[in-house]
């Protein structure tokens, strides 16, 4: 088992602006390390998007790739859930909460006002959003012009992160079918802010997967999006991946039969 380093250049941290182009080079990274299959992959968030591509890639070339573990990632423009949905539940969570010796009235003033407090935060954070992810795109033209013509990165432009990078090229990522034996979605059940887990985020159960995904497995793990991998709650994480990484490594090592 090994992890793979993305292709960096200086001030770019990941100098590859397609999922296409990131799963072809970190192939070629996994076939310095092992050169044939079958292959076991896996990645977090917009690592799952790529484990997913690279799975594609080497299918087409004819190698085995046993089993795609997606942690917490979602085909890209799968189904959100509507903001006025998850509002909602916000609502029900706080009207459901101990009032903590409050009177009926005051319990519900306490929930209205938490909940208009959030709906401003909310709204506020997607004008925000809406500015930052406007600028994000202007550098990832940028990056992909640059790139393209082999030049560095003007050191007068703010750099763009790995995670920038990984989002603008989701967007224009269309996944393929894919009918390997096995694709298994990790869902981490709780967590809040930049730990929110995507089932809280996500309308379909299987975050868009089981549209190509054929043979496609979803198991719940405790934690959030980032902290399943932290200790508290990676064992957790490694009970639900277990029976699945020891039935595919039994696959691979079994003696093949002959005629």
């Amino acid at each position: 088992m090994f992890g793979v380093e993305p292709r960096r250049i200086a001030r770019v941290p990941l100098a590859h602006t397609t999922i296409e182009e990131m799963a072809a080079f970190y192939i070629e990274q996994v076939r310095n390390e092992q050169p044939r299959g079958p292959y076991l992959l896996g990645g977090i968030c917009a690592g799952g998007v790529i484990a997913y591509e690279m799975a594609s890639q080497l299918v087409q070339t004819g190698e085995g790739v046993e089993l795609v573990v997606l942690l917490d990632a979602a085909r890209p423009r799968a189904a959100k859930k509507p903001w006025l949905t998850r509002i909602g539940r916000l609502m029900q969570s706080l009207a459901d909460a101990p009032n903590s010796g409050l009177g009926p009235w005051k319990h519900a003033g306490l929930v209205v006002r938490k909940t208009s407090q959030k709906v401003f935060n909310a709204a506020l954070w997607k004008i925000v959003d809406r500015g930052k992810r406007w600028a994000v795109q202007a550098r990832f033209r940028l990056l992909r012009e640059l790139l393209r013509r082999d030049l560095a990165w003007p050191k007068f432009v703010p750099a763009l992160s790995a995670q920038e990078i990984c989002r603008c090229a989701e967007a224009r990522y269309v996944p393929k079918p894919l009918s390997i034996s096995s694709v298994l979605l990790a869902r981490p059940q709780t967590g809040d802010g930049d730990d929110t887990p995507y089932h809280e985020i996500y309308a379909d159960e299987a975050f868009g997967w089981d549209t190509v995904a054929r043979h496609l497995a979803v198991v719940d793990v405790e934690g959030g999006h980032s902290s399943m991998l932290q200790e508290r709650f990676v064992d957790s994480l490694a009970a639900a991946l277990m029976p699945y990484l020891q039935q595919k490594a039994a696959s691979i090592h079994e003696p093949k039969k002959t005629a």
